[in-house]
């Protein structure tokens, strides 16, 4: 399950590149990443990832900033179309932005300025599709530390009409958080430090630069929002789909383009910095996946097919020695690289229109963290 959201990722980014299918996307990727992986073993991995981090790393920092200082980090209010009524009132924020004015039927309530904005009603005209009508369009994360602020990690009604699931929220960090203390190919690359100094301080620098790159790289889904959400041009909607939840007589319901990041970076960013970011996605996943793909097949290999003889009386004991034990490691590589195909497949099908990257990230260290957290930590606390 942790190479098989990889798969999905870098095959994504093949069929949006080069117009294969996404499942002939994950194939390719399954066979360049077990290609990549059986070549060499824990050092190998660990000194190339020093050469695809430091690009990857670098490109996804670079895209990151750009994100982060960026004009428009997310969606604004709906500026709305001629007929519009904005959902507050003069003097109030929305009506005032755009200098609203009364509305025909209604002159008390603010209604789009169309001699402004669409004076010749023409293609000059600036509208869009009015989908942010309630209060203060994509709520701040952290706006203030009250509860009862537009907060949207802190405040149940942030997003209202609509429901925020702040629980399903913090309970993914907590997974994604700690379920990774479990992964394999970590704890592969922990095992194999010099002593635990290195391992202790590899994992803090490695937490600080993730830090450093992760959370500006995270204002990419806002600057989505803003080119191709539910108020750009591109914009499709599902008629009637969503009246109940907002009490409305008809209201259409957003559909997102699950490949609206990477139409990002290949269309708006400057071109060498889509492309920089591109190979940082892929060299993110290959030093991902090839870890996870060598810790597994050393894993089958070691400690479960070297140790067979000892429970299955009639098996070789001499099958597995130290002369051919990265031999029969790689060949433990070809079924973990294809259960993941598998798997990557099976869920991009069932998904359809929506990635399945996140999908079985956290289906992967929601079995990490149940499994093997707890036994972990009761190893580090308790040796005896």
């Amino acid at each position: 399950l942790s190479v098989a959201p990889n798969l999905v990722g870098c095959g994504t980014i093949l069929a949006f590149l080069f117009g294969v299918s996404l499942k002939e996307g994950i194939l390719i990727s399954g066979i360049l990443m077990f290609l990549y992986t059986v070549c060499g073993g824990i050092l190998s991995v660990a000194y190339s990832d020093i050469a695809q981090s430091t690009l990857g790393i670098s490109g996804l920092a670079v895209a990151g900033w750009w994100c982060f200082n960026h004009g428009h980090k997310a969606p604004p209010d709906s500026i709305g179309f001629p007929g519009y009524i904005y959902p507050d009132s003069f003097g109030d924020r929305v009506c005032s932005k755009y200098d609203g004015v009364p509305c025909e039927v209604d002159p008390t309530q603010c209604c789009y300025n169309t001699a402004k904005w669409c004076p010749d009603d023409g293609d000059r005209c600036v509208t869009d599709n009015a989908a942010y009508w309630w209060k203060g369009a994509d709520q701040r994360i952290f706006a203030s530390t009250s509860r009862t602020q537009n907060n949207s990690m802190l405040n149940p009604r942030a997003l209202w009409p609509f429901p925020n699931a702040i629980f399903f929220n913090w309970a993914t960090i907590f997974i994604l958080a700690f379920g990774n203390l479990a992964a394999i190919d970590f704890q592969a690359r922990c095992m194999a430090a010099k002593d635990e100094w290195t391992a202790t301080w590899g994992n803090l620098i490695a937490g600080v630069l993730g830090g450093f790159v992760g959370i500006p790289f995270a204002f990419i889904g806002g600057v989505s929002r803003y080119y191709y959400g539910a108020d750009s041009k591109y914009a499709k909607f599902e008629a009637d789909s969503c009246s109940r939840s907002v009490d409305f007589p008809t209201c259409a319901q957003w559909k997102p383009d699950p490949k609206a990041n990477l139409r990002l970076l290949t269309h708006e960013a400057p071109h060498w910095l889509g492309i920089w970011s591109l190979i940082g996605i892929v060299a993110a996943s290959m030093s991902t996946s090839d870890g996870a793909i060598l810790a597994m097949s050393t894993v089958a290999a070691h400690n479960l097919f070297r140790r067979l003889p000892e429970f299955v009386p009639f098996f070789p004991s001499n099958l597995v020695t130290d002369e051919n034990l990265l031999l029969v490691t790689r060949i433990f590589g070809i079924p973990c690289t294809m259960v993941s195909i598998l798997i990557a497949s099976y869920a991009e099908s069932s998904h359809g229109d929506q990635s399945a990257t996140g999908y079985l990230l956290i289906v992967a260290f929601d079995i990490s963290l149940a499994a093997f957290v707890v036994p972990i930590f009761s190893a580090f606390f308790f040796k005896d």
